[in-house]
């Protein structure tokens, strides 16, 4: 697998490569242009020359030889130029083009001009090199008997010098990218180093982070604008993963302590029974059985929020009567409410309800419970049920605003030394928990008289909301749901038994 500074260190070379070849090509480009037309502004400059020191002296076509040597014409000279007629002939040619010299290249064949227009053209000289020509037709000054109207002059330039000149320039172009692209890759490697310190060091910090030291965090400030949010949400996700391992600890700590009451209490009674056996008696029994069956409900209970954490509950739907399904569980409150001198004030629509019944008993039975078991002796609790709402109120004077954020909790109770492991705080998590299953919204206020209420409330047009299960997923499927404080509730094929909790 290749790493980001790999991965940069050839993508910038690349691109560094093809910037300089494009540089390059554009530097010749430009420079071929200049020098091919400084090259012509040299010969048409000569050949203007020729034509203004031309003149008809007498009968007799004269040139200034002073211009012949300057404009490089003269003998041993490496530019050229004949004056030819138009019908054919050699009417004069510059001493560089002397017909005794042997080595003359001579002129070769250039056409004949058709009018009065000058022309540029690229061709051959007689031996063979290449040359820039200039033709015009000429007329010498001084000609007042027009003897010379069929002159045209051309003026031809070898490009040799030129073509050695732009190839010197393309070769020094080539070497310079070269040099220059060798030079980079260390130079891009060293400035990448510097660049991903910052990332090697965020590495390095992340991989000292061990799962006993949650506590520890990233210091954003040394890091640069481009790493800060990601160590922020490092930094989030380590809040939240070290809260989630102390609610865990919290968790197994209470459950060893909500075990261990009723566990001490069969191993004293099962002690005394088996050292005084004609002792023992039905009430013994009977208390013995009590404190079991308080263990299991304790055990089914946590069994149930494991399951739920695990994701491994599924929801059935069924369509409810409202005030049916809530006639038997406000019958069972009423009978231990009686015994408090409690009273319940119902009132129940007569809606129908689309949810499922095991989920739904688990949180009237849990809220009903609740209530009764922590009103105080002789109060009022009211109890409202209709069009997606079921809540709970009751007096609640032992509790503040602040206790709400920790009503939920799983074993959180007001007063921790309250004894009686039939109140063991899970109650409320139960409840959560099944709101969350069935997508429902669950939240609990406090007013100013110290009435405690707790709504449960779902859509009107039904128990589920319409995108509780994902395409193609059938109605059995387990699903999850998004709770308070990022945990999740769930429900298996075999339901539980929600047997009453308190606070």
């Amino acid at each position: 697998m290749s790493s980001i500074r790999h991965r940069l260190t050839w993508s910038m070379c690349v691109a560094m490569a093809a910037l300089l070849i494009a540089t390059g090509a554009g530097v010749f480009l430009t420079m071929r242009h200049l020098l091919h037309a400084r090259f012509d502004e040299t010969l048409i400059a000569k050949a203007r020359a020729l034509i203004t020191a031309s003149e008809i002296d007498g009968k007799q076509f004269e040139i200034d030889l002073i211009v012949h040597e300057f404009a490089g014409f003269g003998e041993g000279g490496d530019d050229y130029f004949e004056i030819r007629r138009l019908a054919g002939g050699v009417f004069q040619s510059s001493p560089s083009l002397a017909a005794d010299r042997a080595d003359s290249p001579g002129i070769g064949h250039v056409p004949v001009p058709a009018d009065d227009v000058p022309r540029l053209f690229n061709g051959k000289l007689g031996d063979g090199r290449l040359a820039r020509f200039y033709v015009s037709r000429f007329y010498p000054k001084g000609d007042k008997k027009g003897r010379h109207q069929d002159l045209y002059l051309i003026v031809a330039s070898p490009t040799g010098a030129l073509l050695r000149d732009l190839t010197m320039l393309g070769t020094v172009l080539c070497a310079a990218a070269v040099a220059a692209l060798l030079l980079m890759v260390p130079v891009i490697r060293r400035n990448l180093n510097l660049g991903l310190r910052a990332v090697d060091g965020l590495s390095s910090d992340v991989s000292r982070l061990k799962p006993e030291r949650l506590h520890e965090r990233l210091d954003p400030a040394k890091l640069p604008v481009e790493l800060k949010p990601v160590a922020f949400r490092i930094n989030e996700w380590l809040a939240r993963l070290e809260a989630s391992f102390e609610r865990e600890r919290r968790f197994s700590s209470h459950a060893a302590h909500e075990l261990r009451t009723p566990l001490a209490e069969l191993r004293s009674m099962a002690e005394l029974a088996a050292r005084w056996p004609e002792e023992a008696t039905r009430e013994h029994f009977e208390a013995m059985v009590a404190a079991t069956g308080e263990l299991g409900a304790l055990l089914e209970k946590l069994s149930m929020l494991g399951r739920a954490d695990a994701g491994g509950i599924t929801v059935v739907s069924e369509s409810m009567d409202l005030a049916e399904s809530l006639a038997q569980p406000l019958a069972r409150a009423g009978d231990k409410a009686a015994g408090r001198e409690i009273r319940i004030e119902r009132r129940v629509g007569d809606e129908r309800i689309e949810t499922d019944p095991v989920l739904w008993m688990a949180i009237v039975q849990n809220l009903l419970d609740n209530a009764v078991s922590h009103s105080p002796p002789g109060s009022m609790v009211q109890v409202e049920a209709g069009a997606g709402l079921f809540a709970v109120t009751n007096p609640a004077p032992g509790l503040e605003t602040a206790d709400l954020d920790h009503l939920f909790e799983q074993f959180w109770r007001k007063d921790p030394a309250r004894a009686g492991y039939g109140h063991a705080g899970l109650g409320l998590s139960i409840v959560r928990a099944c709101a969350g299953l069935l997508g429902w919204k669950c939240a609990a206020s406090l007013s100013g008289d110290h009435l405690l209420r707790i709504e449960i409330r779902w859509p009107c047009d039904g128990g589920f909301p319409t995108d509780r299960n994902l395409p193609g997923m059938p109605a059995s499927a387990g699903i999850r749901h998004s709770l308070p404080n990022n945990e999740t509730v769930g429900r298996d094929s075999h339901g539980f038994d929600s047997t009453s909790d308190g606070r």
